[in-house]
């Protein structure tokens, strides 16, 4: 949904334009991190969601869809996504920085092969569902019509378009209240650029090589943190194929491997000093920002707490 967020940045497609969490999380002592501390953009403003609060208002506000759909005539199969993991609370909903605990990858890694081993429901890509015959009239009731299409100019100075009348925009207006496109964009534009501008900082980039030297130590020869997930996720899909043909001790072996990466990964990092390299450069990149936007800012974060009572 459109709250989501995941990767380095969130991706936003813009015209114009190529639980609270602690900002300050990362100077706290090592062994008192918790998972859900890692740092994100304006997190002593804006709730820090985490996995499960996400997916628990991604299933709400796919009810309200559905609810809305079936207001205006249109009969679809229900759409159920699926319930939160059992770690679902202990994990972010958002890690820009690829942050990791030394607690949380020796129990779980990335958090990548678990849940497969664990036999959890995937809650990646919405499963496919029935629309009924007219698909037209179904795209249309959900994405709304371009007679209500109105261009939203945002205190950054990008913009976006949006049909106001479709079941998509109802729901989240519904749910978070109104306006929320407006304070939801407004947010994760800022955040993409505080994340963009900390990985810039020579201190970070410092902090980067000295954790890219640790993994080479460890026998791990990756450039970043993205390139260690990617190994770990592409041994833990052909661990399931291999899976799926009756051999178990594939995914077991991908599983093992993944604890071994994770482990050094967030050892490195406490050896190289990432989190609190991360934490301070934050701090001096977002001021700015937090005070120029500081009332689109709090906006967004009453519209996450709203929604969150809802739960």
């Amino acid at each position: 949904m459109r709250t989501r967020t995941g990767g380095a940045v969130l991706l936003l497609v813009l015209t114009g334009a190529a639980a609270c969490g602690d900002g300050d999380s990362g100077t706290s002592a090592a062994g008192s991190r918790s998972q859900t501390d890692v740092v994100v953009p304006f997190g002593d403003r804006v709730p820090a969601l985490t996995n499960g609060e996400q997916s628990r208002l991604d299933r709400t506000e796919r009810r309200l869809v559905d609810d809305c759909l079936a207001d205006r005539g249109v009969e679809v199969e229900p759409l159920d996504l699926p319930s939160p993991s059992a770690a679902g609370d202990e994990t972010p909903a958002w890690n820009p920085y690829g942050l990791l605990t030394e607690d949380f990858a020796a129990r779980e890694g990335y958090g990548i092969t678990g849940p497969v081993l664990r036999g959890d429901p995937s809650t990646g890509a919405e499963p496919a569902r029935d629309v009924g015959e007219d698909e037209e009239a179904f795209e249309k009731a959900l994405t709304g019509t371009d007679e209500h299409r109105r261009t939203v100019r945002l205190p950054t100075g990008e913009s976006f378009t949006v049909n106001t009348d479709g079941c998509q925009f109802r729901a989240g207006e519904k749910l978070y209240g109104q306006d929320w496109d407006r304070l939801m964009y407004t947010y994760q534009f800022l955040a993409n650029r505080v994340v963009e501008n900390v990985e810039r900082t020579g201190e970070v980039e410092r902090a980067r090589k000295r954790w890219a030297s640790c993994m080479a130590g460890a026998g791990h020869s990756v450039p970043d943190g993205p390139a260690a997930t990617e190994l770990v996720g592409k041994r833990t899909e052909a661990a399931k194929a291999r899976a799926g043909e009756g051999d178990g001790r594939a995914l077991r072996s991908a599983a093992e491997y993944e604890l071994a990466v994770a482990r050094d990964d967030a050892r490195c990092q406490r050896e190289s000093e990432l989190w609190e390299a991360v934490s301070t450069a934050q701090r001096t990149v977002e001021r700015p920002m937090a005070d120029k936007h500081r009332k689109q800012l709090a906006g967004y974060a009453g519209a996450l707490e709203r929604a969150k009572r809802r739960l």
